[in-house]
């Protein structure tokens, strides 16, 4: 036999092997949607908390070739207030390489790459309108053998205007998500480069520049949930000329991260960032908050609330909530919470370790740390103020440098002229209280309040 035959007769049999891999890929592709369809209703059930509300994705058709195969999938709403539908097509093309991955330049191996677009029909047709006739909405999706998915979306801009006066409108928008076979994992990142919202009366807009926001979403086993969100914008932009007002924000970030269950809380932290807010042209700086949670029971603390309307009149009851919400020792800190502009710096740090009550003779009961550490600025506060709003600016700065004295001959802060501290803790398992370096008793530290006006406010 020649080399020429040989070849040609492998190049058959791989052909064959190829075809017979992808119609079974077909088959496996077909079987892995049903069940993922499951899983995405499921998902969407959990979100519907009232009876007369739905919401349901569902195959109108589904056809299988050898190479790839098309589906139509429908998406039902269904509210109080109206009920809706959006169509969806699908192209699926079988692997191991798929035909459409390869000529999109992606060359792994996978068990299929889709292609879904929403129809031009239903509710779907406001949707090609608002984006001037182009496919509103596009996916591209990379399915691997193990059930993962990679998909990157894309929204065409879009131009709505409502029959009020009000236009929204947006550059193009870029959505990439990777999914787990049992949804048990998420990860996301969405993109747009500019958004903006116009009124017409009373001729107000609303403008965002370079929006990127960030998910991940992990769920175990044992149900302990785990999770990151990150959303920051360049430029925020708000006016209304009729009330003379026009804030501009800058570089502005919020970032979240935590791990709970549906019943605790075991840890959330949220930090926020921005670097510069304008009013009406005058610059008051920039803001940083960072702000943690530990052991938050959360049946606990909504039984607690309601008890607290409840049995608003009767203590005894309500101690019982307030024991069952300290089991877990619940913590909530601030750090920072930090004001800088062009006077310089304010900044606040403080914690509180809650404990179950075991005496109720102590200070704080249900107190087991304390901490408070703060530097207030004279400059910063001043400069809050205009610096053409003299009498003002003179007037801030007075009340403040009074009321810093006033606070430092009681020894409740420190002030050297420039700037007001104040450095306390407690203690409860000491009972006692350090406040700016100097040790005292919870009597001593009360009585030192109740000499201020400070301590008549909290009373």
């Amino acid at each position: 036999m020649s080399k020429k035959k040989i070849v040609l007769g492998a190049v058959v049999v791989l052909g064959a092997v190829y075809v017979g891999a992808s119609w079974y890929i077909g088959t496996k592709t077909e079987a892995m949607i049903a069940k993922r369809l499951v899983s995405v209703n499921e998902k969407l059930a959990e979100q519907i908390t009232n009876d007369n509300e739905f919401a349901r994705l569902e195959q109108v058709s589904y056809e299988r070739g050898v190479f790839s195969s098309s589906a139509v999938y429908v998406l039902k709403v269904s509210t109080e207030k109206r009920s809706s539908e959006m169509h969806f097509a699908a192209e699926y093309s079988h692997g191991p390489f798929p035909i459409a991955a390869l000529s999109a330049g992606v060359f792994s191996p996978m068990l299929n790459y889709s292609q879904i677009i929403v129809m031009n029909e239903a509710e779907g047709t406001e949707w090609y309108q608002a984006a001037n006739g182009e496919v509103p909405v596009k996916a591209d999706s990379q399915v691997g053998f193990n059930g993962t998915v990679k998909s990157h979306i894309t929204f065409a801009p879009v131009k709505v205007e409502s029959a009020k006066g009000t236009t929204l409108k947006t550059s193009a928008a870029y959505l990439y998500v990777d999914v787990s076979k049992d949804l048990s994992s998420v990860n996301g990142s969405l993109d747009i480069d500019k958004l903006g919202i116009t009124d017409t009366l009373p001729g107000r807009s609303l403008h965002f520049d370079g929006i990127h926001v960030r998910v991940e979403r992990t769920e175990q086993e044992n149900g302990v949930v785990s999770g990151q969100y990150e959303s920051s914008s360049k430029r925020f932009e708000f006016s209304s000329p009729t009330e003379s007002v026009a804030v501009v924000m800058d570089n502005s970030a919020v970032q979240m991260s935590g791990a709970w269950t549906d019943k605790l809380i075991s840890h959330a932290a949220v930090n926020y960032d921005l670097e510069a807010v304008q009013l009406n042209g005058y610059d008051f700086g920039g803001i940083t908050l960072g702000v943690e949670l530990k052991n938050l029971d959360l049946q606990a603390e909504r039984a607690w609330k309601q008890a607290r309307i409840e049995f608003k009149d009767n203590p005894e009851v309500l101690k019982r909530y307030a024991q069952d919400f300290l089991k877990t020792s619940p913590e909530v800190s601030i750090s920072p919470l930090a004001w800088k502009n062009s006077g310089g710096v304010s900044e606040v740090n403080a914690m509180i370790a809650f404990q179950p009550i075991e005496d109720e003779a102590a200070p704080w009961p249900m107190i087991k740390n304390l901490s408070l550490n703060a530097s207030l600025s004279r400059e910063m506060i001043g400069s809050i103020v205009k610096p053409t709003e003299a009498v003002m600016r003179t007037m801030v700065d007075r009340i403040f440098t009074k009321g810093a004295q006033q606070y430092a001959k009681l020894g409740l802060v420190q002030y050297d002229g420039s700037k007001a501290t104040i450095a306390l803790n407690y203690n409860s398992a000491t009972g006692s209280v350090v406040l700016n370096d100097k040790i005292m008793s919870f009597e001593e530290f009360s009585r030192l309040l109740r000499g201020s006006d400070l301590g008549k406010a909290l009373k």
